[in-house]
């Protein structure tokens, strides 16, 4: 099977391109070129350059490239980064998600559009677990955006039976195969390590924490379920453990599991501050069609996927 994956330099992308071709499927990369980076137009048959903000290059990529599935991961995923420059979250993913959209309905042999959506779509949830039925309500710009971007491909599902699929995934970790430490979990992980404390902003807020490799899985799942002839097009499915916890929660396990690897007791502190100006309390999805219908369900229980994450950090920094 031949697919198109965006975001492929991402912890989630660069993980599912890695499994998609220990499968055999024919795995083609959309990248963008960052400053630093040496590319080589003759070397590469797997990889197309474009900028999701160019419609132009979007547009003949796809149409080169010639996918039957794609997976777009691509976003500018910073929540409190959307605050500052809206314009450019909102250009990145909304935009350059119709732009993708758009130049995949040119193809006639496109059988499935998965979209990587985000539990923050959710916004103040009335329910707990929050079911896939549940209204979409943004509190930051990048929740926006992605709403924006999961409403157009409802249309075009519904307008001209688009084979979109949009994938709400929880909170995830596990970003140290990348070298990126700018999220919650990231921060106590590294800050415990480097720092020998861990110090955050709001300890109050309830978040699933999903970890890498099982929100990979779900992609993967997905595919090898399409394969197998279910129908996904026009479906929402949460990616989702039914299990939340609170951000200190969250920080005592990791701070027991640096404990664990390297003796070392690292003293938890919060400024009881938010993060962000309109946070969420809880987000705790309800995982049980992605059981059902992809046959999905997490491996790693939180205990084992941040003991996992602080395993990886480690080997990070000790060049491993």
């Amino acid at each position: 099977m031949k697919i198109l994956v965006t975001g492929s330099t991402g912890f989630i992308g660069s993980e599912l391109v890695r499994r998609l071709r220990e499968q055999d499927h024919e795995v083609i990369e959309m990248v963008r070129y960052v400053a630093g980076g040496r590319y080589s137009y003759y070397d590469r048959k797997d990889v197309v350059f474009a900028d999701l903000r160019d419609r132009e290059t979007v547009e003949e990529a796809v149409a080169r490239t010639q996918p039957r599935i794609i997976v777009h991961l691509a976003a500018q995923s910073a929540v409190s980064y959307s605050f500052i420059n809206p314009s450019d979250v909102g250009a990145t993913n909304y935009l350059g998600t119709v732009a993708l959209a758009e130049a995949a309905r040119r193809l006639d042999n496109l059988e499935l559009f998965i979209f990587a959506g985000t539990s923050e779509m959710y916004g103040r949830a009335t329910r707990h677990p929050t079911p896939e039925d549940e209204p979409w309500g943004a509190t930051s710009p990048y929740a926006a955006s992605k709403i924006a971007a999961g409403e157009f491909l409802k249309v075009l599902h519904q307008s001209y039976g688009f084979p979109s699929l949009i994938m709400l995934p929880f909170n995830t970790y596990g970003r140290a195969l990348i070298g990126n430490s700018h999220y919650v979990v990231e921060r106590a992980i590294t800050q415990a390590l480097t720092e020998h404390k861990i110090y955050l902003h709001d300890p109050r807020p309830y978040r699933e924490f999903i970890f890498r490799d099982d929100h990979v899985n779900g992609y993967v799942r997905a595919i090898r379920t399409h394969e197998a002839g279910v129908p996904l097009a026009g479906r929402c499915i949460n990616l989702a453990s039914g299990r939340s916890y609170t951000i200190r929660e969250m920080a005592e396990v990791v701070a027991t599991a640096v404990l664990t690897q390297t003796g070392v007791k690292v003293p938890i502190e919060f400024t009881e501050v938010p993060d962000r100006p309109l946070d969420i309390l809880k987000l705790e999805g309800d995982g049980t069609l992605a059981g059902t219908l992809l046959g999905w369900h997490p491996r790693y229980s939180l205990h084992q996927g941040l003991d996992q994450a602080v395993m990886e950090w480690r080997l990070t920094q000790a060049g491993g």
